[in-house]
């Protein structure tokens, strides 16, 4: 079948033109929902995380009944606000971290010394047993580790540790003694800021204390802790050393904390008591007593195995002789008096306290 065929004229095109419509009216802008002003008074609130968390949960609930528009332009400034305070937030945490020192999660002093209203009346005219010793004598002992700074510039303890023992318990604090090298490396000059190492008793409560003296030739430190509350009073006699003679160590070795070893001075080599107690990293600058509770020396070395595996119990020990004699010593702080204070102490003891040949 044939298609018909469809003639257009100009006449029918010019009559297809459309009419020019009429101008468009002008549209209006809506009014923004939240104003400058309120915009610049909720952005304040970036600088508080906490606060602007608060308001954005107001404004939620506040702005349930609004029209859909209002509502999401709302949510759509508190989520760009929170993000932003997030930022901010964590930008300032960083910082804090960086260059403000956090308080140290330590105690200030040593409670259970604190509380303690009796200490061992020393020394004893009894011959003291291991069992006796291991009562009396292993809670004036303590744990000490020297400080590592983070990168917080906080300080805590190191994983390195030695012993040390009580010397003085008087209404200001405590006085305790161990090996220099426990407390490593001590760098201010003589008279000045003591620097500080972390102790704890047997509760396992650190504390700070202040190294306030150090006799480097000698392997002896002097460390002092405040005293906060407690009236107990107590001072170490100190005895020299007689060849032969039983003696008890106590310390850490190897982590084992308050362990208590017997033997005899091996030897006396000038300052120097040689002991045949076993002992292992950790006793360091423990005590060795005498069967009388009085202080011979402070542990300082052991022979290394390594070097001759055929070494046995050749322990070493500085004299406790040498805490009377304050030429051998850096002080720092009030060091000298705390010292000065320890010996005037030793000389209100009875005379078998202190003497020579007390046993």
């Amino acid at each position: 079948m044939a298609a018909e065929k469809v003639t257009v004229s100009l006449d029918d095109i010019d009559r297809s033109v459309p009419e020019p419509h009429a101008p468009a009216t002008e549209l209006k802008r809506t009014p923004p929902v939240l104003p400058l002003w309120s915009k610049i008074a909720l952005s304040f609130l970036a600088f508080v995380l906490p606060l602007l968390c608060i308001v954005t949960v107001i404004l939620r609930v506040a702005f349930r009944a609004q029209p859909p528009r209002d509502r999401n332009a709302m949510t759509s400034f508190l989520s760009t606000l929170l993000v932003v305070s997030g930022l901010l937030t964590t930008v300032v945490f960083a910082l804090v971290l960086s260059f403000v020192p956090i308080p140290a999660m330590v105690s200030t002093g040593l409670p259970e010394l604190d509380e303690r209203t009796d200490f061992p009346a020393l020394t004893t005219n009894t011959i003291l047993s291991s069992a006796a010793v291991s009562q009396q004598l292993k809670p004036l002992v303590i744990v000490v580790s020297p400080t590592v700074t983070s990168w917080n510039h906080q300080e805590s303890r190191s994983s390195s540790f030695g012993a040390g023992m009580l010397l003085e318990a008087d209404k200001d604090g405590y006085l305790f003694a161990t090996a220099n090298h426990v407390v490593g490396k001590i760098s201010p000059a003589a008279g000045g800021s003591p620097q500080h190492v972390m102790v704890t008793t047997a509760t396992g409560i650190w504390s700070n204390a202040d190294v306030i003296a150090t006799a480097v030739p000698l392997d002896i430190a002097l460390l002092w802790v405040p005293r906060h509350s407690g009236t107990g009073s107590f001072t170490q006699p100190i005895s020299k050393a007689t060849d032969g003679e039983e003696i008890f160590v106590i310390g850490h070795p190897e982590g084992l904390k308050y362990t208590l070893s017997t033997g005899l001075i091996s030897d006396l080599r000038d300052q120097i008591i040689q002991i045949s107690a076993a002992i292992s990293p950790g006793n360091s600058g423990g005590p060795v007593y005498d069967n009388h509770g009085s202080l011979l020396g402070i542990v300082s070395s052991k022979f290394d195995r390594n070097v001759d595996a055929n070494g046995e119990n050749l322990g070493f020990a500085e004299q406790a002789q040498m805490l009377r004699d304050p030429t051998h010593w850096v002080f720092y702080g009030d060091g000298r008096q705390k010292l000065d204070t320890y010996n005037k102490a030793l000389q209100t003891l009875p005379m078998a306290a202190v003497q020579p040949g007390n046993k």
